[in-house]
């Protein structure tokens, strides 16, 4: 059975909740990419805290992955972290989502970008992003999750484009977090300058 199929029929039948580390376990023989994907996915989904959860993984598996371990896993917090049926099976089905979109348009090609010293060098961006969505920024989990979804992808395929394009919204997420930490600051100091003294507060 294909395993974006397995993955649905799995979603299908589950009646209570359920561990991250069991949904990992759904796709069988998880390439080291397809992890990444798993580990960031979650960050999409509506649920409290995930950010905190998810974001503390990435980094940890960025330094699996510089270390170069093999085979990678997810950290066991991660592992034994509990996920409803209705967010597990939204999980299962959007993996599966992605790995057909992935065999459809996805294909190898720039060789150099899926390298062994390539991979070695995808800890940064992972753990960069893992920073991102652990940190309370508007969208920066979306960003984020979106910017490992293609490396991970790439690197599971050997599309040193989709690893390129990966890369580069990784490094425009960074300029974003960036610009808007450095606008919030700005304005808070702004504000705080032009009430401080309504409040009889100093401002230095």
């Amino acid at each position: 059975m294909p395993v974006a199929d397995s993955l649905r029929l799995q979603a299908s039948r589950i009646r209570g909740d359920v561990t991250l580390g069991w949904v990992a376990a759904q796709g069988g023989g998880v390439l080291p990419g397809l992890l990444i994907v798993l580990t960031a996915v979650p960050s999409l989904l509506p649920l409290p805290g995930v950010g905190n959860v998810t974001g503390g993984a990435l980094v940890a598996l960025a330094i699996s992955i510089w270390r170069g371990q093999q085979p990678l896993d997810l950290p066991e917090r991660m592992r034994a972290w509990k996920l409803s049926a209705g967010h597990a099976g939204r999980l299962l089905r959007m993996l599966a989502w992605l790995h057909d979109a992935a065999c459809r348009y996805l294909k190898p090609r720039a060789p150099g970008w899926v390298s062994a010293r390539a991979w070695a060098w995808a800890a940064w961006p992972v753990a960069a992003m893992g920073v991102v969505i652990f940190l309370p920024i508007p969208l920066g989990n979306v960003f984020g999750a979106v910017a490992l979804v293609l490396l991970g992808l790439g690197h599971s395929v050997e599309d040193g484009l989709a690893v390129g394009l990966g890369w580069l919204l990784s490094a425009l997420t960074l300029v974003y977090t960036a610009a808007l930490t450095w606008g919030v600051g700005t304005i808070s100091q702004r504000l705080w300058s032009y009430l401080g003294p309504l409040l009889g507060v100093s401002a230095n």
